[in-house]
């Protein structure tokens, strides 16, 4: 546990990517070297679903994440005009998380 505390407190920037099923939270270290990644499902409606894979990425490794992930989530193979990835927002923080009625929320604090 202390190494896994050690990883989440160097997180210092967050890019939030979207697809039609899944939330990506990608956090990084000041010198973007160490990345961590939380998968947050978007289909179910009653529930909140968060992965986080326990692993560290470079950045190498996270660039390849998210062009494979790009690829395959557009709506025709090879198709450039309709990403399947997009860049929903940047933040430094997360403020909070709440349920409202039956919708799930995520406070980022943007740039």
């Amino acid at each position: 546990m202390p190494q896994c505390a050690a990883v989440i407190s160097g997180i210092q920037r967050m890019v939030l990517y979207e697809t039609r099923a899944r939330y990506f939270l990608v956090g990084s270290n000041q010198a973007q070297t160490k990345h961590r990644v939380l998968k947050i499902d978007r289909t179910e409606p009653k529930d909140l679903v968060i992965i986080d894979d326990k692993h560290v990425y470079s950045q190498q490794e996270v660039r390849e994440l998210l062009s494979r992930l790009d690829l395959g989530n557009r709506t025709k193979i090879g198709q450039k005009g309709s990403s399947g990835l997009s860049r929903a927002v940047t933040a430094c923080g997360i403020v909070g998380d709440g349920r409202f009625v039956r919708l799930n929320l995520l406070l980022l604090k943007c740039f």
